[in-house]
């Protein structure tokens, strides 16, 4: 059943200057109180930190609110940035400092933790401040996609050519996936090649790319093809996204890509929100739930590779795999879930004298990370040679220590133009945001197929900007959005224009019948 939110067009929808009243005193009340009540606990929170991160989490904190009152759609961008952001914004600093987690050999030039987290909060504080005007800004009234008249010429997905290409999609992703097995030594060299040797993997990754995108492509065909027959079969649509999981895991998890394995999921999630039936906010916390496990049993993979098939004998326990990989929860809800540490000791360093701007190199170094090395002689300096040098001191990376932290969308802002880039940065989350929540909510009650495909990376998107560097985002739009992108952009057709006298025709034609 859709929320109200859902409802475009005629009926009740929340625009975005149009914020109830009972959410911000929701966020004002809830948080602050948290916070009091978390400080009145535990010692190491009563720091002036605890009070920017807090105004951060009322702010971000709303949109939640306007989610759990059923006031927008499970999965509206806004509301999913705003749950997400909770966690993000609030609950990783507030975590760091319960649990006393830190990254290892790293260390702020501020007094301590806490001051180093309280200045990135205020900068994270005025840039939600500026993210919450740019949402707020009235537009013009959501019209749903494929409602009203058709103009002349207007493009829409011709789903008889949608079939067609996808159906092609999916045989070249067969062929490449066997092509793969067949260069990695057979069945036998590819489960070696993947689980042990990946170097092996060097110099396929356009291969890589298209054998990957089958399993999604596959299941987007399904889906499209027999939605309708689907929306009273539930188990069939659990069956088929478990179908999904596995084929992508063989596909592409194994080679210890978590983007590669978890993507296609939540992509395929929301095609069945966005196609099939709507999917209630118990299955979005249990499918939350579900990420979080698999992001912390993936981790132990990666790390271990297949002597995690040691927990599963009895030899070792997840304890003894979790310490011998440095994968623990905490791990993955603030080294994989969160950045408040990473962005935290970039203004550390920035406030201290101690980075130099990269003004713009990793945005630049970015898309030529998709090209393969040897076509790139000399580019320009990347986020690993600029982070290392700005966390360890200038010339490590020189030295031969190569970092691979990721910083998320405020903390390259900061490397790149310093403060003033970070709280540009929610200039650019706010625009996209949005955009994104525009046209979703003109996509979801529309009959047009194509925007609700179109928008499927876009709700993806929004969690992953928070997190992601550029040349992370690229990736999973390339791996992951673009193929399918394509196919739809490829099966679009122009519609004839639809003259009164022939809807009339129509009309009195279906009488008769």
């Amino acid at each position: 059943m859709l929320t109200s939110a859902d409802r475009v067009g005629g009926r009740r929808t929340v625009a975005a200057a149009d914020q109830p009243l009972s959410s911000w005193l929701l966020a004002v009340s809830v948080v602050p109180v948290a916070s009091v009540l978390l400080a009145t606990v535990e010692p190491q929170l009563r720091h002036w930190f605890l009070i920017p991160v807090t105004v951060s989490g009322v702010l971000i904190g709303v949109d939640a609110f306007e989610w759990l009152s059923r006031r927008r759609d499970v999965f509206d961008p806004r509301a999913v940035l705003g749950l997400f952001g909770l966690h993000f914004y609030y609950l990783a600093p507030i975590l760091h400092v319960l649990l006393d987690y830190w990254p290892r050999m790293l260390f702020p030039i501020a007094a301590d933790w806490r001051t180093a987290l309280g200045a990135m909060a205020l900068l994270n504080m005025v840039g939600l401040a500026i993210y919450r005007v740019i949402v707020s800004l009235p537009g013009r009234a959501a019209q749903p996609a494929g409602g009203g008249s058709r103009p002349a010429g207007r493009l829409r997905l011709d789903e008889v050519r949608f079939r067609r290409i996808a159906t092609l999609a999916v045989a070249a992703g067969v062929l490449a996936f066997l092509g793969e097995v067949l260069i990695l030594g057979g069945p036998a060299g590819f489960l070696q090649a993947m689980t042990q040797d990946r170097d092996a993997l060097t110099g396929l990754g356009w291969l890589l790319l298209l054998s990957e995108s089958f399993p999604l492509m596959l299941f987007s065909l399904v889906v499209v093809g027999w939605r309708a027959a689907l929306r009273d079969r539930v188990g069939v649509v659990v069956l088929l996204l478990i179908g999904l999981v596995l084929l992508q895991f063989v596909v592409g998890g194994l080679r210890g890509s978590r983007s590669a394995a978890l993507w296609p999921l939540v992509i395929g999630l929301l095609l069945v929100h966005y196609l099939v039936r709507s999917i209630s906010r118990k299955v979005f916390f249990a499918t939350a739930a579900v990420v979080v496990v698999f992001v912390y049993g993936y981790g132990l993979y990666k790390g271990a590779g297949v002597e995690v098939v040691d927990i599963a004998k009895g030899d070792r326990t997840v304890e003894e795999v979790s310490a011998t990989t440095g994968r623990d929860l905490p791990t993955v809800l603030l080294g994989d879930l969160a950045r408040a540490d990473m962005q935290a000791l970039l203004l550390d360093r920035d406030r201290a004298g101690q980075s130099r701007w990269s003004v713009g190199s990793t945005y630049l170094a970015a898309p030529l990370s998709l090209v393969p090395g040897r076509l790139v002689v000399d580019g320009p300096r990347d986020k690993s040679e600029v982070g290392t040098n700005v966390l360890y001191g200038p010339g490590v990376y020189e030295a031969g220590v190569h970092s691979q932290r990721v910083f998320g969308l405020a903390g390259e802002a900061i490397l790149n133009f310093g403060p003033v880039g970070g709280l540009l940065s929610f200039v650019v989350l706010g625009l996209f945001l949005r955009f994104a929540g525009r046209y979703c909510t003109q996509a979801r009650p529309g009959d047009e197929l194509a925007p609700k495909l179109l928008c499927l990376p876009l709700c993806v998107l929004t969690v992953i900007l928070l997190t992601a560097d550029l040349d992370n985002i690229l990736a999973f739009f390339v791996g992951e959005a673009l193929p399918l992108t394509l196919v739809v952009l490829c099966a679009m057709a122009r519609v004839p224009a639809i003259s009164p006298v022939n809807l009339d025709a129509d009309k009195s034609s279906a009488s008769e019948c």
